[in-house]
């Protein structure tokens, strides 16, 4: 049966398990002592509770998309499609090419998905580069 990513929780959701893109994620430090994988659902503009630092390949994944509707000439219900957006952002220690590896990796799972608008980030947020990826509910996740 295909999956399609039809929320932000199913796009997280095939990421977190899987282990060939976690390996490449950096790691959040909350300011409790813990870390986790840098992969997160967030409301664009919102912070993590608690963070303390993030280090390496970050993976945040907007909890809202934008919808197409695509009318049908029979009188059918409209079809709706969502575009999620995904931003991939290198701090600290890594580099462009750990964030194009990831970016890479995202494309590989999410059929039709497209890497656009890679951008120096502003100075002294701590990250170097990031990547906006866009991925559209009607295509099929690919299984691996």
């Amino acid at each position: 049966m295909q999956q399609f990513p039809i929320s932000a929780q199913v796009i997280y959701e095939t990421l977190a398990t899987d282990a060939t893109f976690v390996s490449m994620l950096g790691t959040y430090s909350f300011r409790a002592g813990q870390e986790a994988p840098a992969l997160s659902i967030v409301t664009a503009g919102e912070d993590l509770p608690a963070l303390r630092k993030v280090q390496g390949v970050e993976c945040l994944i907007q909890d809202a998309g934008d919808i197409t509707v695509r009318e049908y000439l029979t009188g059918d219900s409209p079809d709706m499609l969502v575009t999620w957006s995904l931003f991939l952002v290198a701090w600290g220690d890594a580099k462009g090419a750990d964030l194009q590896v990831a970016a890479q990796r995202v494309c590989e799972r999410f059929f039709g998905a497209t890497s656009v608008q890679t951008v120096a980030t502003a100075d002294g947020l701590g990250s170097l580069v990031q990547t906006k990826v866009i991925i559209n509910s009607g295509m099929p996740i690919r299984s691996i």
